[in-house]
């Protein structure tokens, strides 16, 4: 990465970051913004439909933030870059993390609309980002997603009326949306959502040293041996909507995060 951008991030010393999953909408006012294209962090990754490929930098309530575009592993089938984005985080002074994915609802209780806090993760995607890092070191993840924050986020839902479901997502490698048989496993296995991200981020920001916070938007039930194929601009359009009940808890506990 360009030195010169680094120390220019880094004297912005932003303290939390929103990453953005597919069609949730910034809908945070961040005052004196500055983008930064994600080519130009050296961060590698593929141009994809509902995905600003951007970090942006800006003032939220007083408080230095980013709001950034989620890097997955299906774009390179490399973990590195994901890990990159995290240890840039870290080093230019970000201490939590609150991420969003759109989700397929495993549950038969969620519907599209609905929003999830993710309270853990099963990792489906048969790697790890850590996999090879030197030196090689064992992260607890029992608190990955951070248990205060998740608490938080529950009461001011429902101080604010806003439905949120408290669950458990899996992660795919994807980028092939799952089969009804894999639906069927996956709900033994005790999964509320899936999607195609979220796992391998909060491992990242657990190595790191960054608390995590989750939600998940279901965009769709999950499918069936009779369903309509899935459509991605129609994921996009349901996480639109979403995303504005997401950024009325956030925006309303956003003072409290830190």
């Amino acid at each position: 990465m360009n030195k010169n951008i680094l120390k220019k991030l880094k004297k912005y010393n932003p303290k939390i970051a929103v990453i953005l999953g597919s069609g949730f909408n910034n809908n945070l006012f961040l005052e004196d913004k500055v983008e930064f294209d994600y080519s130009k962090l050296g961060i590698n990754c593929q141009q994809i439909l509902g995905h600003e490929r951007k970090l942006i930098v800006g003032k939220h309530k007083g408080i230095s933030t980013v709001i950034a575009s989620r890097v997955h592993y299906y774009e390179n089938g490399e973990t590195s870059s994901i890990l990159q984005l995290y240890k840039l985080f870290k080093e230019i002074g970000i201490e939590i993390v609150v991420a969003t994915t759109a989700t397929g609802g495993i549950n038969n209780e969620l519907e599209a609309g609905d929003l999830m806090l993710i309270k853990s993760h099963i990792n489906l995607t048969g790697t790890n980002p850590l996999i090879s890092q030197k030196p090689i070191t064992f992260i607890d993840l029992s608190n990955a997603y951070n248990k205060k924050l998740r608490d938080l986020s529950l009461k001011t839902a429902k101080k604010l009326k806003i439905p949120l479901f408290e669950g458990i997502h899996l992660q795919t490698s994807g980028p092939s949306y799952e089969t009804f048989g894999e639906v069927i496993a996956f709900r033994k296995m005790g999964a509320d959502t899936v999607s195609m991200s979220m796992a391998l981020d909060a491992i990242c920001a657990c190595a790191v040293g960054l608390k995590f916070l989750a939600f998940a938007g279901v965009t769709n039930k999950a499918v069936t041996e009779d369903s309509q194929p899935l459509n991605h601009e129609e994921v996009l359009k349901i996480a639109s909507n979403i995303s504005q009940n997401f950024f009325k808890i956030i925006d309303n506990l956003w003072l409290k995060l830190i």
